[in-house]
């Protein structure tokens, strides 16, 4: 009877043993591997960038959004010293509203006949002047001021508060949601992805995971000199939780 028992008990821990091997050998084997498409290079860019210019020359007197900063379109990015352009503005001012004040002192006369129509209408054309020449004081101080155009984030710097600015940039500004995959692929492979498709992009590592990108373009000029041509697409990236600038691979649907 005991050795009946001995051999149900070896019975039991040999079929364990078998069991626990069989479940080592499935955690070994390899997640299945994604089906990628036959992409010569793919990376992860802004969906816009852009480098931010002053429409004249001058001393960089405002930079009020640091580096990383979000801007919104419409934005103060940065102004240029204007005191000159400021009191060119209230010399102007005051021309209009003496201007006007005269107009309507002469007006009144020309209503009681004391001026001739000649001399109503010399009155007038003046004060329309000063006022064409306020406008364009304020359009000159306007140029010292440059606002965003896009709603994005700040990403560079190339001149500091103090430094002329000529009409190179002054910074650059991109917008990382949404994001843009540019995916450049093979001649041979035309055709395998449509305009309306959706693409799964797989960041690199340490990066990861796996985002949905919907086609926005197929290059219709092939490159002859590699045989290659573009796709892109665009990631949604709410909380801007997936970086720009990272590589990656790309599939389909």
């Amino acid at each position: 009877m005991k050795g009946r028992q001995r051999l149900a008990t070896r019975s039991i821990a040999a079929t364990l043993t078998l069991a626990m091997s069989a479940m080592s050998v499935m955690a070994a084997e390899p997640a299945e591997t994604p089906s990628y498409l036959p992409s010569v290079g793919c990376i992860i860019e802004p969906s816009v960038r852009i480098e931010v210019s002053s429409p004249v020359e001058g001393v960089l007197e405002q930079r009020p959004i640091k580096l990383g900063e979000d801007v919104k379109k419409g934005q103060l990015l940065f102004s240029l010293r204007s005191d000159v352009e400021k009191a060119s503005v209230e010399l102007a001012r005051i021309r209009a509203e003496f201007a006007l004040r005269h107009y309507q002192r002469n007006d009144d006369l020309y209503q009681d006949e004391l001026i001739s129509v000649h001399e109503r209408d010399e009155f007038q054309t003046d004060y329309q002047v000063t006022l064409k020449e306020l406008q364009q004081s304020e359009a000159i101080l306007g140029l010292r001021s440059v606002v965003s155009t896009i709603d994005g984030v700040v990403v560079d710097y190339f001149v500091e508060s103090g430094e002329f600015v000529t009409t190179e940039p002054v910074m650059a500004l991109a917008t990382l949601d949404p994001l843009e995959v540019e995916v450049v692929m093979p001649y041979s492979s035309l055709g395998s992805v449509g305009p309306t498709d959706v693409l799964t992009v797989f960041p690199v590592e340490p990066v990861g995971g796996e985002y949905r990108a919907a086609v926005t373009l197929i290059d219709p000029v092939i490159d002859a000199a590699s045989g290659t041509y573009r796709i892109r697409a665009l990631i949604d990236n709410p909380r801007r939780r997936l970086p720009a600038g990272v590589e990656c691979k790309v599939g389909k649907g």
